[in-house]
């Protein structure tokens, strides 16, 4: 079971460094790109880190805890495994916050989407340090753990349950976030014809990248927020045959949430369709 959870961690990890990858510099590298999905720049950053994470995961040979808590994948997974899900939540924040206030938004979104991201990051980056240097102060470098390193034993338990709760937490939110901003979103399509012409190009802008993130929380809902749910529940299953299979379950549906994410907005966004396919010709 050991060595099929590090295999899928690898195929998992390439896959996803790759698309997401792909994605972050083909979203980057045009202007008009990169300031209007400003708010999903960092998720797709955030999701390339889970692939290099998960890529990199039991390259060496090290078992002291103290060794382990600083392997890079571990180093990476503290950061990207519970960004993934806070991001989320501030894209469904900033979504909601289009729809409430859309000419104000759309005056300065760049300005609101940034503070958004900005302030998640902050507050996740103290969350990390301060389990991070707890972690290093109260570790026995002597205790022999798994050659693979797992994040579970390389970090205290408050740790890996803020990191938990966190995942669940947040990405439930999202889902409910977007249910009302879908709710918001059907009352100002019938406000529309009042609209100026700009304003109206602007808000049709907005509703498909509201529409997209909608697809994208329903896919967050089944493929990351259910297999934890499940993993925590019967993760510990007496049996060993089923606790292994919920292992298996969890980490590859999880492990397919940043994927699918990528692919949903490759699908239904010509212009960063063509960006990508200028990369990949040049």
């Amino acid at each position: 079971t050991m060595i099929l959870q590090f295999s899928l961690y690898i195929i998992e990890g390439s896959v996803i460094l790759l698309v997401n990858g792909l994605l972050v510099y083909s979203m980057l590298r045009k202007g008009t790109i990169r300031h209007k999905y400003a708010i999903l720049v960092p998720r797709f950053i955030t999701d390339t880190l889970v692939g290099l994470a998960a890529v990199t995961a039991g390259t060496t040979t090290l078992r002291s805890r103290t060794h382990c808590m600083l392997m890079p994948w571990n180093i990476l997974f503290v950061w990207s495994d519970p960004m993934s899900a806070n991001v989320q939540l501030a894209i469904s924040i900033d979504r909601l916050i289009s729809m409430l206030a859309p000419i104000a938004y759309y005056k300065r979104p760049i300005t609101i989407q940034m503070t958004q991201t900005s302030l998640w990051h902050f507050a996740w980056t103290v969350v990390a340090i301060a389990g991070w240097t707890t972690t290093l102060l109260t570790s026995n470098p002597t205790p022999t753990l798994s050659p693979l390193c797992w994040f579970g034993s390389s970090v205290i338990r408050q740790l890996t349950d803020t990191i938990l709760y966190t995942r669940i937490v947040g990405s439930t939110l999202a889902v409910a976030l977007y249910i009302i901003v879908f709710i918001v979103s059907r009352k100002h399509m019938k406000k529309m014809a009042g609209l100026l012409s700009t304003d109206e190009r602007a808000l049709k802008k907005g509703r498909q990248l509201t529409q997209t993130m909608l697809i994208s929380c329903i896919a967050t809902f089944s493929l990351y927020v259910v297999p934890i749910i499940v993993e925590v529940i019967w993760g510990d299953n007496e049996h060993e045959l089923i606790a292994d299979f919920i292992a298996i379950y969890s980490q590859l549906s999880t492990g397919l949430n940043p994927l699918v994410h990528a692919l949903i907005v490759i699908t239904r966004h010509a212009d960063i369709t063509e960006s990508i396919l200028q990369v990949c010709i040049m």
